[in-house]
C-alpha cells in the first residue's frame, strides 16, 4: 500500500533526526467543521472531534520543528439523497448521524517565531488514515436492495494552518484537504459505486489543543 510505505520512510526519517533533536511529547484534541463534497449528497449540521498522542521534533534549523500525532477521529454528518441518484426508494432521504471512525497519522513541518516565552507558527503536511469500526452503515432498506455508506480503508489528505504556543500549551488552527475520495455509496450487491460516480469525501476545518508534558 502506497500510503503505508510513505508513512515508514516518514518514521524512519523522523527517528534519524530525534536522535539529535529536542523531543516534546503531548496530547492533542480538538473538534471539526466538516465540509462534505460529492455529486450525490447535501449534508449539514457537520461536525468531527479528535484526540490521542502527540510528538514535536525540533530540527537543527532554526524556528523548524516536525509535528506527528497518532489520532482517533470521528466524524458525523446529517446527510440528505435525492433522487439524482435514480433511486427506486424514497426521493429524499434522510440520515441523522452517519459516522466515520478512523486513526489519522497527520506529519506537519512547523516553521515558528518567538514571542519571549510564547511561539506562534505556522505548518503543513501530509496525512494518512486508516478506518476502524464498521466497514460500512445501511442508509436505507428496499426490496431492490440496501443503500450503504462504505468507508474507504485507508486515505490520504493534506494540511495547513497556525498556531500559538505558551508555556505548555498550545492552540492550532488548520484546513484538511482530501485527495482522494473517503468512501462510497453502495447499493445491493455493488462493490464499488464509484464507478456510476457516487462517492464523496471529507474535507474539514479542525480546532486543536496541546498539552505538552
Amino acid at each position: 500500500m502506497k500510503q503505508l510505505r510513505i508513512l515508514a520512510v516518514a518514521f524512519a526519517m523522523i527517528g534519524t533526526l530525534a536522535a539529535q533533536a529536542q523531543v516534546k511529547f503531548g496530547v492533542k484534541g480538538g473538534i471539526e467543521v466538516l465540509d462534505f463534497k460529492s455529486d450525490v449528497f447535501n449534508a449539514d449540521n457537520r461536525m468531527g472531534w479528535f484526540i490521542g498522542p502527540t510528538v514535536k521534533i525540533g530540527l537543527p534549523l532554526p524556528g523548524f520543528a516536525i509535528d506527528i500525532a497518532a489520532l482517533y477521529n470521528q466524524r458525523e454528518s446529517k446527510i440528505d439523497l435525492y433522487e439524482t441518484m435514480n433511486y427506486a426508494g424514497d426521493g429524499n432521504l434522510q440520515v441523522k448521524a452517519l459516522k466515520t471512525r478512523q486513526i489519522a497519522v497527520p506529519l506537519n513541518i512547523r516553521y515558528g517565531i518567538s514571542l519571549g516565552s510564547a511561539e506562534v507558527f505556522a505548518y503543513a503536511g501530509p496525512q494518512v488514515a486508516f478506518r476502524v469500526g464498521d466497514e460500512s452503515e445501511r442508509i436505507s432498506r428496499s426490496e431492490e436492495g440496501d443503500l450503504a455508506w462504505r468507508v474507504k480503508n485507508s486515505n490520504f489528505s493534506v494540511n495547513g494552518g497556525v498556531g500559538f504556543t505558551v508555556g505548555p500549551i498550545q492552540l492550532t488552527a488548520n484546513y484538511n484537504v482530501a485527495l482522494g475520495r473517503t468512501g462510497d455509496v453502495t447499493f445491493g450487491d455493488a462493490v464499488d459505486a464509484a464507478k456510476n460516480g457516487l462517492h464523496g469525501k471529507y474535507n474539514s476545518w479542525q480546532i486543536g489543543a496541546t498539552w505538552y508534558f
